[in-house]
Formats: structure tokens, C-alpha cells, sequence
């Protein structure tokens, strides 16, 4: 049984978040972590998980130093002029 306590327990710490301004639309993040990023119709990355699962961090990990336009970051704050959710217009 998964209690509200387990589930977040099995969360990463880390904040994961996403620069709009640097995104290139690569896709570099979706194709790394489909389950923790999707992309906009205009390319733009969306961060599905926040706060990804503690078994997708090194996973999302790859994903941050796969990125070309440098625009993901994680960490306790992450990226000073990102966002959770990448708003895109």
C-alpha cells in the first residue's frame, strides 16, 4: 500500500527547472526522460515532475547535461531564472 508519506519520501529533493529563454527545442530532454519532460508545439520544453521520483534523478540528471542550450537545471533551487513548468505563450 502507498501511503501519502511513501510517496513523498520516493521524491527527489531537487527541484528540476526549465529556462524558456534557453530552450532550443532540441528534444534532447524528451528523448533522455520521457516521463519526467514532454515539449510544446512550438519546441518548447515542458517539466512534467518538479520534483522527479528519487529513481528518475539520475536519469533527469543526464537530461540537464544533455541539454544544448544549457536551459534545465536541478538542485535545490535549480535554475535562478527558470521555472516548474516552463510556461510557454
Amino acid at each position: 500500500m502507498v501511503t501519502a508519506a511513501t510517496e513523498e519520501s520516493s521524491l527527489s529533493p531537487a527541484l528540476l527547472t526549465a529556462d524558456p529563454a534557453r530552450c532550443v527545442g532540441a528534444g534532447q530532454c524528451v528523448l533522455t526522460a520521457p516521463r519526467v519532460f514532454d515539449q510544446g508545439d512550438d519546441g518548447q520544453v515542458i517539466v512534467l515532475e518538479p520534483r522527479p521520483a528519487a529513481d528518475l534523478v539520475a536519469t533527469v540528471r543526464e537530461a540537464v547535461d544533455r541539454c544544448p542550450g544549457r536551459a534545465l537545471g536541478l538542485g535545490p533551487g535549480a535554475l535562478s531564472s527558470g521555472s516548474p513548468t516552463a510556461p510557454h505563450s
